[in-house]
C-alpha cells in the first residue's frame, strides 16, 4: 500500500525500540493517540501484538496500568466488593490491585466478545473516564482490542466465533480505529524481526525517549486544540460531507474528533521532524483519515477507493491556493441551500465567481434543489446585485418557470382512460393537509412547488422534508431582504 511505504521510509522507530515490529507505516497514529489521550481501538487477527503493543506502551511510560478480557470480566471485577459504610449510607467499593480505581491506563481485551450488559458499563469508561458515575481521576489512556468484523461471506480460514460487531455508539466513541498489520501485511525485515527480535522488553532509554516525546508534544496539542487550524477545519467540515455523501455517515462527535486527531498528528510529525510539505500534507491527511473512520468496528471491510476518492477531492479543495477556486467548489458540494444563499451573500466574494457558481449549480443540481434555490433566492439576489446579467438570467428562468405554474393536476395512466390522481401527488396533498399551522403563503408556496416538481417529472418520496426545506430558504432570502431594507 503507497501510504504504509512512504510513511515507512521516514518512520523514526520509536515503537521498534520498545520491541515491537511491523507498526512503522502505524508509528505517527500510535503517537499521536498517545498525545491525545483519547480512546484507541486495535483490531487484528489473532497473533498480531494487539495486547502486546499497549502493555509495552503502558510499560514504556510506567503508568498504573490494568489489562481486562472483557469475554469472561464481571462488573465486580472491575469496581470490587460493593459494601455499605457503618452508618448504611453510603456504598463504598473493597479495592484489589486488579480494580480500576487508581489505574492511568486501561486495556480492554476481546471487547467484541463483551457481553452487552459488561459492554454498557465499559461505554462510560471509554467515553466520560467515569464509572458508576464516579471519576476515574488517574486515567489518561483507554485502549481497546478485538478481532475482525467477519462477513458472513467471508471465506477465509480465520473464525472468531462469538466475535460481533461493535455497537456503532460504542465504535464512534474510539477517536483512532487501527487495523493491525499481520504477517502479509509485513516487510520482511519486519517478518525477521518478529521472528528473532534482537532483545526482550524495554529499556530505560527508549522508554525515556517516547516519555519525553510525548510531554513535550502534549501541551502543544492541549493548547492548539482550544483553537485548530483553519486548514484542519475545513478539511474535516468537507471530507465529512463527501464521506457523506457516498454513504459513510460522519456524526457531529466524529467531526470533532477528527479535528483532535489531526492536530495530534500534525504535532507528532512536526515534532520528529517529518517533512511538512504539501505532498507529506496530503499522506498525514489521508492517513490520518485511514484510521479515524469508526465503520471498521461494524462493517469490517472499508473501500479504500472510496476514502482515497474523498480524500483526494477533500485535498484539493482544502490546499487549492486560489480562493476563488476553492470558494466555488465549496459552493457546489455544500448539500444546505440555505448555506448556498448565505455564501452568494458574502460581499466578500467576486461577482464572476458567484456568476459561475449559479450557472454550474442548475447544470448539475436536481430539479427540487435547483428550483427550492431560485424560487426563494431569486428577488433578494436580483435586489443586492449579487451575480452578473448572464447567472441572473439563468435564475430567473427557473425561478418564472414554478412562478407560472397555478391550478390543479389532472393525470391519466400512459393506458388512457380518466383522470386520476397521480401516485406522487396524493402524498403531497396529506402533507399539505398537515400544515394547520402554517400561513397561508407559506402553504401556497407548497402547493406550487410540489406542482411544478411533478409537471417536471422529479420524484417526490418525502414531501414534507422538501417542503421545510423549501421554507428555510424563504426565511433566509427574507432575511437578507430586511437587511437590505434597514440600511
Amino acid at each position: 500500500m503507497m501510504i504504509k511505504k512512504s510513511i515507512m521510509e521516514n518512520s523514526k522507530k520509536i515503537l521498534r525500540k520498545l520491541g515491537v515490529y511491523g507498526f512503522d507505516h502505524l508509528e505517527l497514529v500510535i503517537l499521536a493517540s498517545l498525545v491525545s489521550e483519547d480512546p484507541l481501538l486495535l483490531i487484528g487477527k489473532a497473533g498480531t501484538g494487539k495486547t502486546y503493543l499497549l502493555n509495552i506502551i503502558s510499560e514504556a511510560l510506567n503508568l498504573e496500568h490494568r489489562h481486562y478480557n472483557a469475554s469472561f470480566l464481571s462488573f465486580d471485577d472491575l469496581v470490587g466488593f460493593p459494601y455499605p459504610d457503618s452508618d448504611g449510607n453510603q456504598v463504598t467499593f473493597l479495592r484489589t490491585p486488579a480494580t480500576i480505581w487508581g489505574a492511568e491506563s486501561v486495556l480492554i481485551d476481546e471487547l467484541s466478545r463483551c457481553k452487552p450488559e459488561v459492554q454498557n458499563k465499559f461505554f462510560s469508561i471509554i467515553h466520560e473516564k467515569k464509572i458508576q458515575g464516579i471519576v476515574l481521576e488517574n486515567l489518561r489512556y483507554r485502549w481497546a482490542a478485538m478481532n475482525p468484523v467477519q462477513s458472513v461471506n467471508d471465506s477465509s480460514d480465520d473464525s472468531y466465533e462469538g466475535s460481533f460487531s461493535l455497537d456503532q455508539a460504542l465504535a464512534d466513541r474510539f477517536a483512532f480505529i487501527v487495523e493491525v498489520p499481520d504477517w502479509s501485511d509485513m516487510t520482511q525485515e519486519e517478518q525477521d524481526l518478529v521472528i528473532f527480535p534482537p532483545s526482550e522488553g524495554t529499556d530505560l532509554e527508549n522508554s525515556f525517549e517516547l516519555s519525553q516525546m510525548i510531554s513535550t508534544v502534549r501541551p502543544k496539542f492541549i493548547e492548539q486544540i482550544q483553537k485548530p487550524s483553519k486548514e484542519i477545519i475545513t478539511y474535516c467540515r468537507i471530507i465529512t460531507t463527501l464521506l457523506g455523501e457516498q454513504g459513510f455517515r460522519i456524526s457531529p462527535r466524529r467531526a470533532r474528533l477528527l479535528a483532535r486527531n489531526f492536530t495530534a498528528l500534525f504535532l507528532v510529525a512536526s515534532e520528529l521532524d517529518y517533512p511538512l510539505d504539501t505532498k507529506s500534507k496530503n499522506r498525514l491527511y489521508k492517513l490520518g483519515l485511514r484510521w479515524s473512520l469508526p465503520q471498521r468496528a461494524w462493517k469490517g471491510n472499508v473501500a479504500d477507493h472510496v476514502i482515497n476518492a474523498a480524500h483526494s477531492e477533500c485535498i484539493r479543495l482544502v490546499l487549492e491556493t486560489n480562493p476563488g477556486e476553492r470558494w466555488l467548489s465549496e459552493f457546489l458540494m455544500t448539500p444546505s441551500i440555505p448555506t448556498r444563499i448565505d455564501m452568494l451573500m458574502d460581499e466578500h466574494i467576486d461577482k464572476e465567481i458567484k456568476s459561475l457558481a449559479v450557472m454550474q449549480m442548475f447544470k448539475q443540481d436536481s430539479i427540487a434543489r435547483s428550483g427550492a434555490f431560485a424560487f426563494s433566492a431569486m428577488p433578494v439576489i436580483e435586489a443586492n446585485n449579487v451575480i452578473n446579467e448572464e447567472a441572473l438570467n439563468d435564475l430567473s428562468a427557473n425561478a418564472i418557470k414554478i412562478m407560472k405554474v397555478d391550478g390543479k393536476l389532472e393525470w391519466r395512466e400512459s393506458t388512457g382512460g380518466s383522470p386520476t390522481v397521480h401516485p406522487q401527488w396524493g402524498a403531497c396533498v396529506q402533507y399539505m393537509n398537515s400544515m394547520a399551522g402554517s400561513t397561508e403563503i407559506r402553504k401556497k408556496r407548497a402547493n406550487q412547488f410540489f406542482l411544478y416538481l411533478i409537471c417536471n417529472n422529479a420524484t417526490i418520496t418525502e414531501p414534507g422534508l422538501i417542503e421545510q426545506e423549501l421554507n428555510e430558504c424563504f426565511l433566509r432570502a427574507e432575511k437578507y431582504a430586511f437587511e437590505k431594507a434597514e440600511r
